[in-house]
Parts: C-alpha cells; structure tokens; sequence
C-alpha cells in the first residue's frame, strides 16, 4: 500500500514492480481498484523515464496456451472437451483463441511473433542460462515449474534489439530496471537470430546472447531460479513446450546449419497437432 511516508522515488519505483509483476498498467489498476494516486497517462511517463520496453500487446497468456494444447495433443481428445473438463475458472485464454491457434498451427501456419534467448557468459559458453517459468496461475494447467530459456512475445515491424531488451527486462533483470542500471549495452544494435522455431502459432526467433560475467544477479516475476546450466547436462529436466528442441538445435548448430544461415523447424509440439490433423479425432 501507498502511505503519506513514501517519497516520490518509492512510489515510481513501486509502479516498476507492479508493471512487470502485472504485465500491464491497465492490469496494475485493476488490482488495486484503480485507486492508485496517478493517471494512465502519468503512469506510462514513469516507465518511459525508467527505459522500460513495454508490453507486445494483449497477447494470450502464453504458458496456459501451449500447455492446454500439449494436453489434447498428447491426450488426443477433442480441444473443447480439454478445455471444459480441464480448463479451471482461473484460465485466461477462450476458447475462441485456441481454437484459431490450433487451425493455424495444423495449416502450419504462424500469425504472432516471439523470441528466446540462448543466453550464456563470455567466459563460459557450454552454460545457458535457464530458470523455472513460474507464469501459469493454476497447479491444474500444469506442473509450476518447467525449465524455460527467458522468452516472451514480439512487435511486428519492432527491431530484434528492442524485442530483445523487452524479455532482458522481464526475464532476466527486473531489479535492475527498477534500480535504474539496466545493461542496455548487453545487446548489439545489428544482431542476427541463429534459428527459428514454429511453437503453437509463434514464430520464434532464437538469438545466441553472451553477456559479461560481472553481471550475475538475475530477477524476474516470472521466471524463477535463472542460472547457467551445462546444455550437456539437461536431459533429467521436464521443459517448457520448444525449449528442449531449441537446445538440442544449439547443442548441434555447426552439424545441422547451411552456410551459416539461421535454422528453420518444427517443435515437437506442432508435429504432434500435425499428426492430429492427418488423423482427425472422432
């Protein structure tokens, strides 16, 4: 809560950490019964001030999607009875939505656009940085905790860098957004994606990112326990849907890529709603 004590500084800071622990403002005044002493406007002028990349949009929640789509993939059973019968009252995604991800990925087909980032120290680069996505709301839509690269959504026509910052901000240095000593410079200005993978109907850019050792404390509201972890050494984790097939692609990038030119495949994910679709469900 906001009290007559806290100085103006306090209470920007504090509008930082409700933005990236909301996802948006207009989420912010919702949970406080847009009560809070400032307006949209002022509010959005605060996260300039402080840099901030702000949100790609009114996106579905991503975690919820994909997993609910694992589950009639793996289940096979038809996406309105997943939905009815598994679906808790928390779940933030219609099914109007699923059911247009699910047309677009069986016509193999992308209509958004995303990003993760294969993340490792300058010093030490058979390390990636990954941590536990703690963003599904419910413990029925899944096992809380799944390993994930920091990744999130995309602008269309936004540049790769700002998209880059955006999940850097996130997934990776929230606390040093709202200390005001975000690493701006951890991303070059022209940098290039070195695969990309259809997850559900996302087209995801993966870019290879080494960042000084120095920089080591990592925060984020959405993902938990961000460390470096061998990619020889993940086999015994349980991952989000896309991130083990991009790791083992990054485990055998100079095997598998032509001419240098960036990858371009299907998650496990999209190959088994693929087969879905050649053997439709009665």
């Amino acid at each position: 809560m906001i009290t007559d004590g806290n100085t103006q500084e306090e209470f920007e800071k504090f509008l930082i950490s409700e933005y990236f622990s909301c996802g948006s403002i207009n989420k912010v005044f919702q949970k406080h019964h847009y009560s809070l002493p400032i307006s949209f406007a002022g509010y959005d002028r605060v996260l300039t001030r402080y840099g901030v990349v702000k949100s790609a949009g009114p996106n579905s929640k991503l975690s919820e999607s994909l997993y609910l789509l694992s589950f009639l993939a793996s289940y096979k059973i038809p996406l309105e009875r997943a939905y009815h019968k598994f679906a808790p009252k928390t779940f933030q995604v219609s099914s109007n939505t699923l059911h247009r991800i699910l047309h677009y990925t069986r016509l193999g087909m992308t209509r958004r656009q995303g990003i993760a980032l294969i993340i490792s120290r300058q010093d030490k680069q058979e390390c990636v940085l990954i941590g536990k996505d703690m963003s599904l709301s419910d413990k029925n839509l899944g096992k809380i905790g799944d390993f994930s690269l920091p990744m999130g959504y995309s602008k269309i026509g936004e540049s790769p860098r700002e998209s880059i910052l955006r999940v850097l901000q996130n997934e990776v240095f929230t606390d040093m957004v709202i200390s005001r000593q975000f690493p701006f410079e951890v991303v070059p200005e022209h940098i290039k994606p070195t695969m990309y993978v259809n997850i559900a109907d996302i087209c995801v850019s993966v870019y290879r990112l080494e960042i000084p050792s120095s920089l080591k404390k990592f925060s984020s509201f959405k993902i938990r326990d961000l460390k470096y972890r061998n990619i020889n050494k993940l086999s015994k984790y349980s991952f989000r849907a896309g991130v083990a097939e991009i790791l083992d692609a990054y485990k055998n990038i100079d095997k598998i890529s032509i001419d240098n030119e960036a990858l371009v495949f299907n998650s496990d994910l999209n190959m088994r709603i693929y087969a879905l679709a050649k053997q439709p469900i009665e």
